[in-house]
């Protein structure tokens, strides 16, 4: 099998937890077909290079944090390739992240029967929102599982309702065994102003 393969996340940002798994990113090089585990990302050259091109958040991702651990070449992929173009689509995603937490909400409001899963997709959301921001708004991009409290607007919920929700997250995509106060987590999410937190963003970048 002719790739490359880096590791990224929290792992190479030195926040790995008791709840992190390492993150795995193959880039295959060769025709012949291939197997590799299911947990890992598998994305071609071709996808790649329309990721750098277009100035994706994920491209700046990899630019910034990927480690590469083995490369068919001298030269690994992703460094051949340079500085991803900028990023500058974050008003889009940021719209699109916001309907995802507001889908998420009304599911909770209305005492969904998979309240961990859409804890999960909640967490997400905020997560991601404030790491589409952080490009304007910190002097680099922010991948760090903690980006909503690192914006300048404070983040409107506890870090404790924040890690249960990414708890929750682990659950339904991971099958993970966590304790979660499933009450605790959603009665603060719905108290808490999230949406207003997201205007605020949006008016700052």
């Amino acid at each position: 099998m002719i790739h490359d393969l880096y590791i990224f996340g929290s792992v190479t940002r030195g926040e790995v937890s008791p709840t992190s798994d390492i993150d795995v990113l193959v880039i295959p090089l060769g025709d012949e077909p291939s197997e590799y585990p299911n947990a890992w990302s598998i994305y071609s050259p071709a996808i790649i290079d329309s990721y750098f091109e277009s100035g994706r958040l994920f491209a700046w991702h990899l630019h910034l944090e990927a480690k590469c651990v083995h490369s068919a070449n001298p030269t690994p992929y992703l460094a051949s390739l340079g500085a991803p173009a900028p990023y500058s689509s974050a008003s889009k995603d940021i719209d699109e992240l916001e309907g995802m937490l507001r889908d998420s909400l009304h599911e909770i409001q209305n005492q969904t029967t998979n309240v961990i899963y859409e804890l999960g997709i909640a967490y997400t959301a905020i997560r991601d929102i404030a790491m589409a921001a952080s490009w304007a708004l910190l002097e680099r991009p922010c991948f760090s599982r903690n980006a909503p409290f690192l914006l300048p607007m404070p983040c409107p919920i506890s870090r404790e309702a924040y890690r249960g929700a990414m708890l929750a997250r682990h659950s339904s995509t991971r099958g993970s065994d966590h304790t979660i106060d499933v009450e605790f987590i959603a009665k603060e999410l719905m108290a808490a102003p999230v949406l207003s937190w997201v205007r605020n963003i949006r008016s700052s970048i």
